[in-house]
Formats: structure tokens, sequence, C-alpha cells
């Protein structure tokens, strides 16, 4: 095991990689500073691995007949996933596109996002179609697996009901499979029937203490280190009251390590480095290899968890990369385009005046109960993550129809 330490130092903006790297990260905030020592495998860099095939490309599809009725329509997503694929990658077919990154032989375990209410999360017409191209593509059922650490969230979202047989559905915190036995992926492929471990790996963590917690460590999904060959992470395009935007990288982060609320303790919050950190661990890093961004309804306010219809939107888009800090960028300019259209502050705002109690998010725009971190997108770019500046971002706009 490789042991690494980061220390953030929030007042000066500056990141520091210990063994040899270091990082500079231009911060804004006066948070303080935050010590995190990671224990994980050596990282060892693969052209798949963060930022990916396609550092800095982002594919921004649009079809304007995407949601018919108020209900998400299938095969318009599948139209929109099918023309993002090639334009991602300038392959003729869909399925060239997929064999990039992935074989017939891999174990894929897709990221939702289940924390919201039904019409703001990752749509199951999504997931569905992902599914249809893995499958294209050689995947077997019995080797995809839809995961997150909220079991109940999973469960009463129906995701597991949502899937076709034999792709398992599973929650970190309790190991929660809502189809098939409880053995590991690994003894599945293998025809044996080992017992599951753990929802969550001893061996790889993140330790840091934020605001004195007894509890100091943040340990990885077994699911990531030692089960599954790649990861397609499907993200939701929404604000987030502590981490500026709910994207990739928090999707990642926060939904494959446990004890990470402790990060956040209003006004304060450590989203930025912890989120960058996390994502840049060995086996999150080098397994994630597509983000394909659940835009079709978006929060520009109250989220993660959205609860206010009002603060939705039908965005009506899919961002597809292999770069989670040019998606994470696109989508915080989107966020923020939305919130000033409807004169809600910036998502960089630091007046304390906009500052309010949890429950004020659901009722208006104008507070928050933290000073939101969206500098956590550039933090992971100096992590080597991907490309935050956006005229170096290469925004590929398609509409379908």
């Amino acid at each position: 095991m490789d042991r690494r330490t980061f220390v953030y130092n929030v007042a000066l903006g500056t990141l520091h990689l210990g063994l040899g790297g270091s990082a500079h990260a231009q911060g804004s905030s006066a948070l303080g500073s935050l010590k995190i020592d990671v224990h994980a495998p050596a990282f060892t860099p693969s052209p798949l691995a963060m930022p990916g095939l396609y550092p800095g490309r982002v594919v921004d599809v649009v079809h304007p007949g995407v949601i018919r009725e108020r209900r998400i329509s299938e095969p318009a997503v599948r139209a929109m996933l099918s023309a993002g694929m090639t334009a991602l990658t300038g392959d003729r077919s869909e399925s060239d596109a997929w064999a990039r990154f992935v074989s017939p032989t891999d174990v894929v375990a897709l990221k939702v996002n289940p924390s919201s209410s039904p019409a703001t999360i990752t749509s199951i017409a999504l997931l569905r179609e992902v599914i249809r191209a893995l499958n294209a593509a050689g995947v077997a059922n019995r080797n995809m697996i839809v995961y997150d650490r909220n079991s109940n969230q999973l469960e009463v979202n129906g995701y597991h009901t949502a899937v076709p047989a034999g792709v398992r559905v599973i929650g970190l915190d309790q190991q929660w499979s809502a189809q098939g036995s409880f053995d590991s992926l690994r003894s599945l492929k293998a025809g044996a029937g080992e017992p599951t471990r753990a929802g969550y790996d001893p061996d790889v963590y993140c330790e840091m203490d934020c605001f004195g917690e007894r509890e100091t460590r943040s340990y990885l999904a077994s699911i990531v280190s030692r089960d599954v060959d790649k990861i397609i992470n499907l993200p939701c395009l929404k604000e987030h009251n502590a981490s500026g935007v709910t994207g990739c990288l928090k999707n990642l982060a926060y939904g494959s390590f446990n004890n990470v609320a402790r990060t956040h303790v209003d006004p304060k919050t450590y989203t930025d480095p912890v989120i960058p950190v996390m994502c840049s661990v060995g086996p999150l890093r080098s397994k994630s290899v597509l983000h394909i961004m659940d835009g079709i309804r978006a929060v520009y306010h109250g989220g993660p968890f959205g609860w206010n219809p009002e603060f939705v939107w039908e965005a009506r888009t899919l961002l597809i990369g292999t770069d989670p800090v040019a998606i994470d960028r696109i989508e915080l300019e989107i966020v923020e385009k939305k919130r000033r259209e409807v004169g809600a502050p910036s998502l960089w705002d630091r007046n304390p005046a906009y500052l309010g109690r949890s429950s004020d998010i659901e009722r208006t725009a104008q507070k928050n109960p933290f000073y939101r971190e969206p500098n956590h997108i550039r933090t992971a770019s100096e992590l080597g993550l991907g490309t935050w500046e956006l005229d170096k971002i290469d925004r590929r706009r398609i509409e379908v129809k």
C-alpha cells in the first residue's frame, strides 16, 4: 500500500502533495488548513484513468423532445447517448465508441446519483440505455453493478425494479443487494460461491480531522477497490449547498467513500479539498473511465435533494466525456447562468447576508446554510484530474431531434 499525505491550506490557497509531488490551487476561502492522509494502493497511470482518453473534451447533447408530457422519452435518450458517444470518440458506430472504454470481460460499475426526488436523480431511462449500450459492447448483465453509498435512496427510487435481470443494485452502507445473491462479483464471474466482503475496504481510506469528529477515516467501497474493472459515472446536473455543484467529482467521491457528511458544518465546508483528493485515490481514479451527466432535468438551488420543484428546470441535455473536471466546469457555468436568470446569488458568493438555515433552501434561492466551495473543481485540476480553464475546454454542442 502507498501512503500519501495531502496538506491543504485554504487560507493560502495551496495544495501540497507528499512523496515528492506538489500542486498549487488558487483558493479563495479562509477556512483554515486541512491535512489529509491517504492510504491506498500505488496509482499506476493508464490512458483510461481520469482525465481519460479525451481530456478537455465535453460533448453537450440536447434533445428538445426528450421530455414529453412530463415523462422522459427513452428513445430520445437513446438517440442522445448514441450521438454523444460517437461525437466524443469520432467513431462512426456507437458500439465502436463504447469498445474504447469496456471489453466483454470487464466487470463494470454504474455509479448513479439517487439523492433526490425521482425527478432529479440519475434517470431510469439513461441507466437503461447505458446498460443496453454495454450489452451491445459485449458486457453481460451479470457483470454489471449499479451502486451508491445509500441503500435506502436506491430502494426508494426503484432502481432495483428497473434494471434487466442479472444486473445488481447495491447500497454500500449495508452491502445491500436488490437482485441476486450476496456473492462478490469476482466469485460470480468465476462461478464460485464465496461470501461477499464488507461494503468498505479497511485498507483504503482518507484520514482527516475536519471539525473534531470522533471518526476521522473515510473508507473506499470494496466494490471499487477490489471487484470492478471499470466505472461509468452517471451524475446529475445539480447545485449543491456545500460543494457548489454535485457533478462528476462529487458523485464519485461522496458516493464511493463513507463518512463524508462530516466535511461540512455550517457555514464552513471542506468539500474543497476533500472531493478532489478522494477522486485522486488510485482505484477510483484509474477505474473511472467515462462520465455521462444527466441534465435532462436540472437543479439550480436546494441541491442535492431539490425538494422544491420551483428550483428544477428542464435543461434537456447530456454532458459526456472522460474529463470530470471539464464536465463539472461546464455544469458550473450552466448552473451559474440559470441562477443569474432568476436573480439568485452566485455559487461563489461569500456575503453572510445570504446565509440561512438548512430549511431555508427549500423556500428561497436567496439563502444557503454554507459558503459553497465550487473551487473544488479547480483543485481537482491541480491534482491532474482534468481541465479547469474554459478556454481550454472543447465543448461540442449537438442538437438531436
